[in-house]
């Protein structure tokens, strides 16, 4: 996604997504805070955020509870998203296999083609003829794949 200004409606969509990251060392974006349940004194929020660590997070959750003029302790971070990946992609460290960890990285291949397909770039890449899709794609996943590269989609 180059040349897209990370200041428009088209990069908040894609980052949204999980499509876009700039490429030098962002600090955090929050996209959305919801919470899920409230049960004085615990509650459980979900946030979509870009760039974030667990030490953010938990920094987030301190801060909402000096605004609310109280306390609040972050007792558990757990992440259900990066990208296009989910728990769901997740392999238990119980299933670290060779045969799982091949599979799964062969099934991620697909989601990551699967989205790809769906991007504004692969829009752009459909104006020309078929050889050009397929080698625009290839060079999207491969490119795609040296970002997500430090992941191992797949994995937990």
């Amino acid at each position: 996604y180059a040349n897209i200004d990370l200041k428009t409606q088209e990069a908040y969509e894609l980052a949204v997504r999980g499509l876009i990251r700039p490429m030098e060392k962002s600090p955090p974006l929050i996209t959305a805070i919801r919470c899920l349940q409230f049960a004085p004194p615990e509650f459980h929020l979900e946030i979509h955020c870009l760039h974030e660590t667990q030490q953010y997070l938990r920094k987030i959750v301190h801060e909402i509870g000096l605004e609310l003029k109280s306390t609040a302790v972050c007792t558990q971070v757990r992440r259900v998203r990066d990208g296009a990946f989910t728990v769901d992609d997740a392999l238990l460290q119980t299933q670290w296999t060779l045969q799982n960890i091949r599979d799964a990285i062969l099934q991620c291949r697909l989601k990551v083609r699967t989205e790809l397909r769906k991007s504004l770039a692969y829009q752009e890449i459909c104006a020309g003829s078929e050889q050009e899709r397929e080698d625009g794609l290839s060079q999207a996943m491969g490119d795609q794949w040296h970002n997500e590269g430090a992941m191992m989609p797949g994995l937990q």
